[in-house]
């Protein structure tokens, strides 16, 4: 239930967004408040606490974002305090983002290498999965030695698995199936 009222409102500050030509700017305020509530369990206590009063809660908002967002946003977090739906801002700026990178033809992907990569590297993979997906591309990296060597690309639920350490246990398995 919870992440049904969160795309709901995500959707609807999406649409209003894009009808009064604000998406990008609200979309960065979005992604500033949810770093902001993922690095300060003090917020995240804050939003997830149903029992302070709706006035305590705007005037909270109001010393923490008044003037630093847009107007919009700064409205948007306003009317949750007052539907007392401020827990579900983490979720709801997940999902908004979700809805403005998939607008805009950007897709997030996750690689995973044994070492840390190249600038070539990481141009040349950018560009390959660029051409094969027809999207722009961010990539979060991560390096894990225990792959050995190789690359693996995570793209939503699927992952793409070049690593050494996988394709020698797919040529282990092959020789004791064949035996």
């Amino acid at each position: 239930m919870s992440t049904k009222i969160a795309q709901c409102y995500a959707q609807a500050l999406f649409d209003l967004a894009q009808e009064r030509s604000k998406l990008t700017a609200v979309y960065h305020d979005l992604q500033k408040i949810r770093d902001l509530v993922n690095r300060s369990v003090n917020l995240k206590h804050f939003l997830d606490n149903p029992v302070i009063a709706k006035e305590i809660s705007r005037a909270i908002l109001e010393e923490m974002f008044h003037g630093k967002v847009d107007a919009l946003t700064f409205k948007f977090l306003s009317f949750l305090a007052e539907k007392v739906r401020l827990r579900h801002l983490p979720s709801i700026c997940a999902i908004f983002g979700d809805l403005y990178e998939q607008g805009k033809g950007i897709l997030r992907t996750k690689w995973t290498s044994s070492v840390e990569l190249s600038p070539k590297d990481v141009h040349d993979t950018t560009a390959y999965l660029t051409k094969k997906f027809n999207k722009d591309i961010i990539a979060e990296h991560e390096v894990d030695p225990g792959s050995l060597g190789g690359i693996k690309v995570q793209v939503g639920d699927t992952v793409y698995d070049y690593t050494l350490r996988t394709q020698l246990r797919k040529f282990q398995e092959t020789v004791r199936s064949a035996s």
